[in-house]
């Protein structure tokens, strides 16, 4: 009896499902429990009652002659086991739709949804950064050395403390039909909504996949990692030689190192672990320090492409299993294009092009880039060299208007140090570091720390800066010297605190030598001007970060 009456509450509850699962849209979770405890105990009354009345056949039995109740009570075991047989069939069913269900998590990567069978996917992931940027010794607007005077606030700074939000993003991304991932991110910070990424990949083949949408270009290493994973609060000066986003389509593919098992399917997108991969793009062509964010004007196009190995992987050498070295570059030929400034690492504006040039020739980028991790230690290096031919048609001293061409031969480079002191292991990844005791000061846990340094110097071609003037009255044709410098070096200290998977709080000083820039009269002759170096930026800038 004990088995009977555990195969029919089994039964009844999977028959109860299946008898209101139809409903689920329409009533309450509350009510559906109560209406599946009103049917379980109509089940347990049929059952006490069927076992009553077999006990006192039982009993009649006993007390008569046997062959007068053995029909009846063959008859009722019967009936039981067609209600056994029947509830459990009942109960397959019932567990073959559960089974179908699909499978919701919420934790530390977002919300995920997957299909029963693991080939649709979606994840809600977001990211929000809340800055603060203070600067230092910039109250001297008043200096005429000083890069710009006339922009000093009421304090007599010239550059403007400020609380600000660096990014707002919403990300959907995720999975069709096992092979086809997909990726939307539109960022809501400032004063528009962008759309960031926008693709689709088609990932049938590790070794040849092809992505269409707007995407990250394959160029700059750090420009690659993502956002809420960053070492500092701002990107070195290598990432402004590249383009940010791209429209276009790509052929990429990673590889196994042979006689090894194939690794997951990486994704998202870029971040791979694997022995080798490859990226191959046509684009629209975006310019230094920009997105292609309304497509393109003309018929040019650009060609872009990256490798990257991990050569000792599986090596048994550790100090080297996390070395990375790769290469990217692109070529194109635009024609007639706007140009990007360029900032600081303090989000100044130091580098502007006059409003006459304009990108109109043969455009090449070559990067070696590289990052090595061995246990809590990190580095990454980055060089960039930025070769834009230059067109400008311009008025010289009110009287003529000539067209001028030049070749600007920009470069960059980067290198940066990290070590985590808490002893988590250095990663390079898009999640970034994934604390081993998060932080409960409850518990006496305070989640991981990590340490960083960083160089990084650009500097700009002389040709940019040709005189089509006189010295008296001087015209720039491209960039004007006494408003974009010729050169910057800044050097940086960081502190990353990651209070758990998903919360980080950074605090960088960063300071930042400028050669050009600004201007003063000159001592022989007031009507003319004297180039100068813009002052010394000092910065300290705090970030807190949530990111899932």
């Amino acid at each position: 009896m004990q088995n009977r009456w555990s195969l029919l509450w089994a039964a009844g509850v999977g028959g109860a499902w299946l008898g209101f699962a139809p409903e689920a849209s329409a009533i309450t979770a509350e009510q559906r429990f109560e209406k599946l405890e009103r049917h379980i105990q109509e089940l347990e009354r049929r059952l006490e009652a069927s076992e009553e009345e077999n006990q006192k056949l039982r009993a009649k039995k006993s007390a008569t002659a046997p062959t007068a109740s053995e029909p009846d009570v063959k008859a009722l075991d019967q009936k039981v086991k067609v209600l056994e047989r029947k509830f459990e069939v009942e109960k397959e069913n019932s567990d073959a739709s559960w089974a179908k269900l699909p499978k919701a998590e919420l934790g530390t990567q977002g919300l995920k949804v997957e299909s029963a069978d693991g080939n649709f996917r979606m994840f809600v992931r977001g990211t929000l950064q809340a800055d603060g940027r203070f600067f230092m010794d910039d109250s001297n607007a008043n200096d005429p050395g000083y890069a710009n005077p006339s922009n000093a606030n009421s304090n007599g700074d010239s550059l403007n403390d400020q609380f600000l939000i660096r990014r707002a993003r919403l990300n959907l991304e995720g999975t069709l039909f096992k092979y086809i991932d997909y990726r939307i991110m539109p960022d809501f910070a400032g004063s528009s909504t962008r759309l960031f990424d926008g693709y689709a990949d088609l990932r049938y083949f590790r070794g040849a996949s092809l992505l269409a949408g707007k995407f990250k270009a394959p160029v700059s290493l750090e420009r690659l990692q993502s956002a809420s994973a960053l070492t500092f609060v701002e990107r070195a000066y290598p990432t402004q030689l590249a383009p940010n986003r791209e429209l276009g389509i790509m052929l990429h593919g990673e590889f196994d190192k042979p006689g090894y098992p194939q690794a997951q399917r990486s994704f998202p997108l870029y971040m791979y672990p694997e022995f080798f991969s490859y990226q191959l793009a046509v684009t629209n062509g975006a310019r230094n320090n920009n997105s292609d964010s309304t497509g393109d004007s003309n018929d040019s196009k650009e060609f872009q492409g990256r490798i990257f190995a991990h050569p000792f992987l599986h090596s048994g050498f550790e100090p080297l299993e996390g070395l990375g070295l790769g290469i990217a570059g692109s070529w194109g030929d635009p024609n007639d294009d706007a140009l990007s400034n360029y900032v600081s690492t303090g989000q100044n504006t130091i580098y502007r092009y006059s409003s006459s040039a304009r990108a109109d020739g043969t455009h090449y980028r070559v990067y070696p880039q590289m990052y090595w991790n061995w246990g809590p230690f990190g580095m990454i290096g980055e060089y960039a060299l930025s070769s834009q031919r230059l067109a400008s048609q311009t008025t010289v001293n009110n009287l003529t208007s000539n067209r001028y061409e030049t070749t600007a031969n920009d470069q960059a480079w980067n290198v940066s140090l990290m070590y985590v002191l808490t002893g988590e292991d250095n990663v390079f990844l898009n999640q970034g570091l994934r604390p081993r005791h998060p932080f409960n000061p409850f518990n006496g846990q305070w989640g991981a720390i990590q340490l960083a340094a960083r160089w990084t110097e650009i500097d700009f071609d002389d040709s940019a800066f040709r005189n089509v003037g006189t010295a008296r009255n001087p015209t720039y044709a491209f960039a004007d010297p006494r408003s974009s410098v010729s050169h910057a070096s800044s050097w940086a200290l960081g502190v990353n605190w990651w209070l758990n998977n998903n919360v980080k709080i950074m605090a960088d000083y960063e300071q930042t030598n400028f050669d050009g820039g600004a201007s003063s009269p000159s001592a022989t002759n007031a009507q003319t001007t004297a180039i100068r170096n813009r002052e010394t930026e000092k910065v300290f800038m705090t970030r807190f970060q949530v990111a899932f």
